[in-house]
């Protein structure tokens, strides 16, 4: 009963005054008291007429033929009147779905993905240059991303922040400097997890926005999701924004153009100015000065691509270093196989002593994969994915400054190769979760004929969610 009045009460509120105000006021306010009034008045005439005599109704019939019936004109006014009202009925719900339709309003958002190092290993020198080999068996949150974002007709803004934990492969493991400066995380200050931050406009498919976002650069902005289930931190995340020397957020301006043509078709383009928005003592200044850009197309869920540009200037002991960048990026998807492909190429200057040096880097990333959808109450599809990562550019220390020369060797390469198998559950109030196994190796690499990058082995079990 509660219910039933709880809808009624909906419905009043709702409906009833979109048909009144679609009413026409010059109708004398829509006639629904009119229409009581004319039957109160048929009434009336009805009743006189059935006392009088048979002459007297002839009489009445005969001057009705000759004069018109007026209760005939009022029957028709009635029928006229109550038909347009069932058309601005019928039309007013129409444009409130549509109303609807394009207001989203305030949305939380959620994306959490971990897991457990059951089997791994990796090896690293002590301060002493002393080589360690420990067995790798911890647990990690790797992507914790956590806040609410508000999409109006005309008003935007977001706010969120990455609740990610250390992880020992990033703090052992890999020589590259980025991966460590590079991470949001609560462990390194409230400040540091602070991922998007930003309001904005937008207008015929036009946006304008300020504060701390991604910056407009490839497809690094469709990363956050559960995707084919891969973990750990090198594959939660892009790898453009470590080994495509990209800053995971920026702190900025961006500006630029959304919008679908023909129901399926859709362009992007964009373009950020930041200042850098990490720990690195380099990057969060006042002296620099970061440039990204894009353009892109998209077919439904099909295909994605985009051609991605990037400039940024770095202060390092009073020198100015410029590094510029471009990057293909792609994705695939069709009959249940997916296809993501990152391709970045960056020149760069370092400091080498008192003299500046250019090197270049290099990125390739592939993880094609299969998906089985299942017709079942609650699981929605087993996946399977491979992974390649070439880097073209080690790092010889994570310790060192990443535009540090003698850190850097342009001529060197590692890779890394891995699989991953998930079960995906149907979405359920927006939410969705995966579970699963992912196997990643990066092969030790020779860095000189004294050093070498020794990479790491881990075998994960791994869980997520993301509304």
């Amino acid at each position: 009963m509660v219910k039933k009045m709880f809808t009624l009460l909906i419905a009043v509120l709702f409906v009833v005054p979109f048909v009144v105000a679609a009413d026409d006021f010059d109708d004398d306010f829509g006639g629904g008291f009119d229409d009581e009034s004319e039957d109160s008045e048929e009434d009336e005439d009805d009743a006189p007429a059935k006392k009088k005599s048979k002459a007297q109704s002839e009489s009445d019939a005969a001057m009705k033929d000759l004069m018109g019936d007026p209760d005939e004109e009022k029957t028709e006014e009635k029928e006229q009147k109550k038909s347009e009202a069932d058309a601005e009925e019928t039309a007013a719900p129409a444009e409130e779905k549509v109303s609807e339709k394009s207001f989203k309003g305030i949305r939380p958002i959620l994306l959490v993905k971990g897991g457990f190092t059951l089997l791994g290993s990796y090896k690293y020198k002590d301060e002493s240059g002393k080589l360690k080999n420990p067995n790798a068996m911890f647990g990690s949150v790797d992507e914790g991303i956590l806040g609410l974002e508000y999409q109006g007709k005309h008003v935007i803004a977001k706010g969120t922040v990455n609740l990610r934990t250390d992880n020992a492969l990033v703090q052992y493991a890999v020589n590259n400097p980025l991966i460590k400066t590079n991470l949001h995380s609560i462990q390194d200050g409230a400040a540091n997890a602070i991922y998007e931050v930003y309001g904005g406009v937008k207008f015929f498919d036009i946006f304008i926005k300020a504060g701390n976002m991604i910056p407009e650069y490839g497809l690094v902005d469709t990363w956050q999701n559960l995707g084919m289930g891969f973990s750990t931190p090198f594959l939660t995340r892009s790898l453009i924004v470590v080994e495509g020397f990209l800053p995971e957020t920026d702190a900025g301006f961006s500006i630029g153009y959304n919008s679908t043509f023909a129901k399926d078709h859709n362009i992007f383009a964009g373009l950020t100015l930041g200042t850098g928005s990490n720990k690195s003592e380099f990057w969060y200044t006042d002296k620099t000065l970061g440039i990204y850009g894009r353009i892109g197309y998209g077919f439904k869920e099909y295909v994605k691509a985009a051609f991605a540009f990037q400039h940024r200037k770095d202060f390092y002991n009073s020198k100015k270093l410029d590094m510029t960048g471009i990057g293909i990026h792609a994705y695939a998807s069709v009959k249940g196989f997916e296809m993501p492909l990152t391709f970045d190429y960056n020149m760069m200057q370092m400091v080498k002593d008192t003299l500046r040096k250019n090197v270049s880097g290099m990125l390739l990333s592939l993880a094609p994969g299969y998906a089985y959808h299942f017709d079942h109450e609650w699981i929605d599809k087993v996946a399977l994915a491979l992974r390649f990562d070439f880097v073209q550019g080690i790092y010889t220390s994570r310790e060192g400054f990443y535009l540090d020369f003698n850190n850097y060797k342009k001529s060197k390469s590692y890779m890394r190769i891995g699989v991953t198998a998930n079960f995906f559950t149907k979405e359920l109030a927006g939410v969705r979760g995966m579970a699963g196994l992912t196997f990643l190796m990066q092969p030790k690499a020779k860095i000189s004929k004294t050093e070498k990058d020794y990479g790491f082995t881990t075998v994960v079990l791994q869980a997520g969610a993301e509304f």
